[in-house]
This record gives C-alpha cells, structure tokens and sequence, in this order.
C-alpha cells in the first residue's frame, strides 16, 4: 500500500469515527489536514515503522488535531447552541482518541501526546499576549503547529523529523495570513532556509509535497 491509498484509509477512518449525525447538522464538516497525514507517514516510513502501527498512530495524532481545530472554532458570534455542539464536538473527538490509544495500551504515547497538548495550549494563550510583530509569536505559531507531529517523531525516535515540522509547518501557518508585516516576511525567509537544509533528509515525496511553500 503506497502513502496515497494509506492516506485514503485514514481520512476514511476518521470521517467513520467522527461521524454523528446531530452534531453533523448543526457544525460544518471537519476539514482533515492531508498535508499532516502525508507527513506523519513519510516519517513514520523512513523509521521504519510497521504498516498498522503507523496507520493507528497517524489515526490517533489526527483525531486530537481535529479537537484542538474545533475547539478553536469556538467564539463569541456564535449562537449558544452551536457553541455548545463545537465544545461538545471537540470533546468528543478527544474522547475517541483516548479511547483508542487506551485500547491500544500504549501509554508512552499517550503521555507524549498530552505534553504536546499542554505546549500548544499554553503557546495558544501566549499567542493572544502578543503582537503582530513580535518575533516570539513566532516560535508560538511553530510550536502549536508542530507540537503533535514533534512528539510523534521523539516516539519513533526521528527526531530530525521534528525540527523539519516546526519549520516547515510555521511556514505553511504564516503564508495563509494576509497582513505580511516586516518581521513576518523576515520569519518566512529564515523558514524556508531552515526547510531547503533539512529537505536533503527526507523523502522525494515530503519534498514534492511541499516544495511549492519555498517559491
């Protein structure tokens, strides 16, 4: 099975687990990060990790990002039932994903997984103490946008996997905002640089998949 049919079998999985027809009605549909899918699994490949295993670990880190997404969806416009259903939603994805990796027994992931929450909470919280262009919301922005994956690569020991997604993750969060103050045009160079010396360590596909970030 190459990455493409294992990243359908993910996606599938997830739409499957996360399905429920009265939240369904009321939130719009989840939208799943391929670009984190195809990642994970190109790291978890170049360490050599069994199929399944790699299959259920991307499945799991998927499930805790569609939580956090969702309860960041939560605001003050919203009408109070549907603020409810996307706490709710949030929640229940959490809840499905430690109910796998319970079933599973594997409680080094779990605990790995739960600092990365605690680092992208605490850094979520930092971010809103900040201004625009201070360069330390930067390091907050590359530490919720790869703390998951970070942690997935300590646990497989491919740890150089790591720096390549806070990098390359940073970046992929900074081209889709629309105000590009100085600091932030600074930050995407210094981005892209990190990502060309790190590239030369993956795989062409990892490459191919993100090489238009770096035009």
């Amino acid at each position: 099975m190459d990455i493409r049919q294992q990243m359908e079998q993910i996606r599938t999985r997830i739409q499957h687990a996360i399905a429920h027809p009265y939240v369904d009605r009321y939130i719009q549909p989840r939208t799943i990060d391929e670009d984190r899918i195809s990642f994970a699994l190109s790291m978890l490949r170049s360490a050599r990790v069994e199929t399944s295993t790699a299959l259920d670990y991307v499945f799991a880190m998927m499930l805790i990002q569609l939580a956090l997404d969702t309860h960041d969806e939560v605001d003050k416009q919203q009408m109070m039932q549907k603020k409810q259903l996307t706490v709710l939603a949030g929640d229940l994805y959490s809840g499905l994903y430690y109910e796998f990796l319970a079933q599973r027994h594997d409680m080094s992931l779990i605990r790995r997984f739960a600092e990365a929450i605690k680092e992208i909470n605490i850094q979520k919280i930092r971010l809103q103490q900040l201004s625009p262009d201070d360069v330390e919301r930067f390091h907050c922005i590359g530490v919720i946008e790869s703390a998951l994956l970070r942690k997935l690569s300590e646990h497989v020991h491919a740890h150089e996997w790591g720096e390549l997604a806070y990098y390359l993750f940073s970046l992929k969060r900074i081209q889709r905002e629309e105000t590009k103050s100085k600091a932030m045009v600074d930050y995407t160079d210094h981005c892209k640089r990190k990502v060309q010396d790190l590239f030369h360590l993956h795989h062409e596909e990892v490459k191919e998949r993100f090489s238009h970030l770096l035009a």
